[in-house]
């Protein structure tokens, strides 16, 4: 499968991102370096957006370093990563590392609390198919506990499209305030 064929299954990131950065002001962070970071580059660069990255994989962020030139590649675990996450606010943010829930509900509770109201966070792998495996053989993981645990969270509203993100479904998370705007002027 090709690098575009790829890029294709993160439409809905792609066709969201620019509205979002537009609209809510702070970072971009992508917790997976793969294809999602292709599309989330090219849109940060565009809007001169600051863009953070994370992987455990010293290919993937050497990649990520020498190809795309552009987001900060932290290599180490998400958990490590944000514990020397820098104090500012997130505009957008896309999980797609570990698939554990109890890392991944961790990742969720860390960037809630410093994304912006109207500020996005997408979740990966929210809603496989019976027995579907991962393309490195392994299962989705237990990230559809998330998904499950954030639909009752009254502070976000959840959508998850379970026709897309390769079929193992994409959750997006937007962080609701009342009565405080979140546009930019």
């Amino acid at each position: 499968m090709g690098r575009r064929e790829k890029e294709k299954d993160w439409i809905v990131v792609d066709r969201l991102a620019d509205i979002i950065l537009t609209n809510v002001e702070g970072c971009v962070v992508d917790i997976g370096i793969g294809a999602s970071t292709i599309v989330l580059t090219r849109h940060t660069k565009k809007l001169g957006v600051k863009h953070y990255c994370c992987d455990i994989s010293p290919r993937r962020c050497k990649w990520a370093r020498e190809e795309l030139c552009w987001p900060e590649v932290y290599e180490g675990k998400s958990l490590d990563f944000i514990k020397k996450f820098p104090d500012i606010p997130v505009a957008l943010v896309f999980l797609d590392g570990d698939h554990r829930y109890e890392t991944v509900i961790q990742e969720v509770r860390f960037f809630l609390k410093k994304l912006n109201p109207g500020g996005v966070i997408f979740l990966h792998d929210t809603y496989p198919k019976e027995g579907y495996a991962c393309e490195d053989g392994r299962r989705c993981g237990t990230v559809y506990k998330v998904r499950q645990e954030m639909e009752k969270d009254s502070s976000v509203w959840s959508l998850t499209w379970p026709y897309t993100a390769f079929n193992y479904g994409m959750t997006m998370l937007l962080k609701k305030e009342e009565n405080v705007p979140f546009f930019r002027k």
